[in-house]
């Protein structure tokens, strides 16, 4: 069953170590080959894994990879793929040049630690080329010597014979002695070697790591490692641990903090996610966007900070600036009050805003006419903002022409009564002469809020000068009651103390 290691999807495990897993793997272009795994939690697997990538460097500066090796050195994603290269075996040698390339690779090699068993190498058209490399080995170079500057298959020397002689062996006599006395003091030594406990190396500089260990008689090998964050120049992690005991010619390992420095690319003109992705390629943190208007489409990347081709530690965080698209056209709102709706609504749409909800509120002013406006009048506007208009408007106010007519009569007149939803009947026996009922029917304006209405009728007749209704009332609801009044009789009905609508009942 395949899964997927990085963007590659694994196709059969060859081979599992402590810290390292070989797999036969598939590019995401289709590619066939073999992914190297590092699992890097420790010096150790540090240590192996950035001598394998020098190692992969020193090659490919002499021409002798694969098209399309890939190596990651990111945190979680330290890995190596090598793509499948057919071609016959290079060895055994045939040939001088083929000695002499195979010789140039084993002595790029070399110092690293890597020999002849740990390749897998190729003869292509093109040369030797190198088709594996195992990241682990640690084997001695076999059946090679050096010579004239060239490998060479090894061979005996042949030298012309002396016949002996008093100055032939004496010599040898003396070394033989000599000899005999050195193999006994150096296998005294070798047998029973001191040993060391390994110092915490980590966070010094290398002179001072060196000179803690020169007394040990240790190989000391550097690898490097890249981690911006970190002093250049710092021992970042040992192989073998701190605390270990060792003899002397043990290697000891030490990483070495060389940040890389590199450049940040060119992103403007490219899509948000499209830059952030070649951030992240090029070993750059993407820091939060940040967007303003421009003539540029929505999205787009106008610059970064750091700019382009700034030099920049890799791992550093990148800012990118992105386009909002053109700044909105602005506009000022005139003045709408006293125009009716069909007026205000073209004023509005030739300022190139757009007319927002219409609110209407009891008024004597005529029907529609602009009592207030939202945004008010000078206020400078994005195009296409809303405007919300409040307009006069009435409600249906039912009542007769005359009223209802009653003989005189002496009693002393009631306190006429209103309510809400319902009718109070003043009693035709109460009028006197001339005096009359006028039923009243108001529906009240619905509200948004629960707050009620103030009616308030005002009546002037013969009788003078009163105030017959003054009560509150639920919005929505309709206002109903009786009036009596004499001769002609003018109304004014205020609802919450603005004048909402008068009228005129003439006596018969």
């Amino acid at each position: 069953m395949s899964d997927r290691r990085g963007p590659y999807e694994t196709l059969q495990r060859e081979r599992q170590d402590d810290f390292l897993t070989v797999w036969t793997a598939r590019h995401p272009a289709g590619r066939r080959g073999r992914l190297y795994w590092f699992e890097v939690r420790g010096p150790e697997a540090r240590a192996a894994f950035f001598r394998f990538r020098k190692a992969l460097k020193a090659l490919a500066s002499l021409g002798v990879l694969p098209e399309g090796l890939e190596i990651s050195a990111k945190p979680g994603a330290y890995y190596v793929f090598w793509p499948k290269f057919d071609a016959p075996s290079a060895l055994p040698a045939k040939g001088r040049k083929v000695m002499r390339e195979v010789g140039r690779i084993l002595e790029t090699l070399r110092p690293l630690g890597y020999a002849l068993p740990d390749l897998d190498l190729r003869l292509a058209e093109e040369g030797v080329r190198v088709a594996a490399l195992d990241p682990l080995g640690e084997h001695d170079e076999i059946e090679v010597e050096r010579l004239g500057g060239r490998f060479l298959k090894a061979v005996p020397a042949t030298r012309p014979r002396r016949r002996p002689g008093l100055a032939t062996w004496l010599p040898g006599l003396l070394m033989a002695v000599l000899g005999m006395w050195l193999l006994t003091t150096g296998s005294a030594r070798y047998l029973n070697p001191p040993e060391f406990t390994v110092p915490d190396l980590r966070g010094k500089d290398p002179r001072t790591a060196l000179e803690q260990v020169r007394e040990m008689g240790l190989k000391v090998v550097f690898t490097l490692a890249s981690e911006p964050d970190r002093p250049r120049d710092l021992v970042l992690e040992q192989n073998p641990p701190p605390g270990t005991r060792v003899k002397p010619g043990r290697t000891l390992e030490l990483v070495l903090n060389r940040p890389r420095d590199g450049s940040v690319p060119d992103l403007s003109g490219k899509p948000l996610s499209e830059a952030q992705q070649e951030l992240q390629n090029a070993g750059y943190l993407p820091g939060p966007p940040a967007a303003g208007h421009s003539t540029e489409p929505e999205g787009i990347v106008l610059a970064s900070a750091p700019p382009a081709e700034a030099p920049l530690p890799q791992g550093s965080s990148v800012r990118l600036l992105t386009s909002d698209g053109p700044a909105p056209k602005k506009t000022v709102l005139p003045d709408l009050t006293g125009l009716s709706l069909e007026d205000a609504e073209y004023l509005v749409s030739v300022a190139e805003l757009r007319l927002g909800e219409v609110q209407t509120l009891p008024s004597p002013q005529p029907e529609g006419t602009v009592l207030a406006q939202s945004p008010p009048a000078g206020v400078t506007l994005d195009a296409g903002s809303p405007v919300v208009l409040t307009v006069a408007g009435r409600a249906e106010v039912l009542l007769p022409e005359q009223g209802f007519m009653a003989p005189p009569i002496t009693e002393e007149e009631p306190t006429p009564e209103a309510t809400s939803g319902g009718s109070a009947a003043t009693p035709t026996s109460d009028l006197t002469p001339g005096e009359r009922i006028v039923p009243i029917r108001v529906p009240l304006p619905a509200r948004g809020s629960q707050a009620p209405v103030h009616v308030r009728l005002v009546v002037s007749d013969e009788n003078g000068k009163r105030t017959p209704i003054d009560t509150f009332a639920q919005g929505g609801t309709t206002l109903e009651g009786s009036v009596r009044v004499k001769g002609d009789a003018h109304f004014q009905l205020f609802l919450d103390g603005f004048p909402y609508q008068e009228w005129t009942s003439r006596a018969p």
